[in-house]
């Protein structure tokens, strides 16, 4: 591993930050995967945990970029691993679902499905952990719930109109967005539907705040819900598809859109007070917000980073050929991770 001689000049400053942001956007090491980074990036107890195209789960030192370890799979990692306590849970496209000791890369339990099940048993999207349960969707259209102690199925539960989003676990719920436009609040002890909504699209996944939950549609609308009595506060429109998640962070929620925008609504009624065009194809994962500014990965490789109040440019970098996912931000540096098999840490 070593930095890249030209990943220091990709990175340009289009405009002067401010005293106050700490972030100054020099890259600090590029570690080299090897193969294309597939999902997005999670930081847990001072490792950099990220997916690979081959099923490879990277651990990497956060302060220095060296491998902690890593964990050689069969298949593409999808999503993004989650981390819950000293365990870290990540899902290969065959439907292999996989827990490991986070300090040291230890296999703790394997969930495989059938050989002959691969198209009913592959995994669309990222893993949700919470309560004691890992969960996921298939492409049967269901979503598995799984003990996070030992790997064993609980339960399934089967939507009407198809899944393509990962769960969200917060709140003790399960918030699902499926296909038909429908999103659902789930018991996670019981799989059993225990409230939702609609909109007129593909829902992605959903966000929360422990008041709100926010689901983001292919129809173009952002939808908040008060978890206190389910009861609808907004629904705004972006204007064209959105594709992310919904992030809620400070007084805004942001979400990217199928052309290549990122939009900030206001949290108390849903007005869209910017948008950016990335101008790069669809936005490859949801937003990131820190030390004031938003993150968020272009379809053609590039990151840009955007003044959070007014949606101004303040730097870009070029991550190679391509980004699959949504970078993460820990102790004042973003870490990125491109389809060209590199692994960025930018402070």
């Amino acid at each position: 591993m070593k930095m890249t001689k030209c990943a220091a000049a990709f990175l340009v400053a289009l405009l002067s930050l401010s005293p106050a942001w700490a972030w100054s956007g020099k890259v600090g090491w590029t570690y080299n995967a090897r193969y294309p980074i597939s999902g997005s990036v999670t930081v847990a107890e001072g490792l950099v945990l990220a997916g690979d195209s081959i099923g490879s789960l990277h651990a990497v030192h956060a302060a220095s970029g060296q491998p902690a370890w890593v964990y050689a799979g069969t298949n593409t990692v999808v999503g993004q691993p989650v981390v819950s306590g000293k365990t870290v849970v990540f899902v290969q496209a065959d439907g292999t679902v996989t827990a490991l000791s986070l300090p040291d890369g230890a296999v703790l339990w394997q969930h495989t499905p059938p050989a002959e099940s691969y198209a009913a048993d592959t995994i669309l999207d990222g893993v949700a952990v919470g309560d004691g349960r890992v969960f996921f969707v298939k492409g049967d259209g269901k979503m598995a719930a799984l003990s996070l102690a030992d790997g064993k199925a609980l339960w399934a539960y089967e939507s009407k109109g198809g899944l393509r989003s990962a769960p969200w676990c917060a709140d003790g719920m399960v918030y699902l967005g499926e296909q038909e436009g429908v999103f659902s609040a789930v018991n996670p002890a019981t799989g059993k539907r225990d409230w939702g909504g609609g909109a007129g699209g593909v829902i992605n996944t959903p966000a929360s705040d422990g008041e709100n939950v926010y689901f983001s549609s292919w129809d173009g609308t952002v939808q908040a819900v008060r978890i206190q009595g389910v009861v609808p506060r907004w629904k705004a429109g972006v204007g064209e598809p959105a594709v992310t998640s919904p992030v809620p962070a400070s007084d805004r929620v942001f979400v990217g859109t199928a052309s290549g925008k990122v939009a900030a609504l206001s949290r108390a009624d849903g007005s869209v007070l910017w948008t950016f065009d990335t101008q790069g194809g669809a936005v490859p994962g949801a937003p990131v917000f820190a030390e004031e500014l938003v993150f968020v990965c272009g379809g053609q490789g590039m990151l840009f980073v955007l003044d959070g109040a007014s949606g101004e440019a303040r730097f870009t970098f070029q991550a190679g050929i391509g980004i699959n996912g949504a970078p993460a931000f820990s102790g004042g540096v973003l870490f990125l991770g491109s389809a060209d098999g590199s692994l960025y840490a930018i402070r």
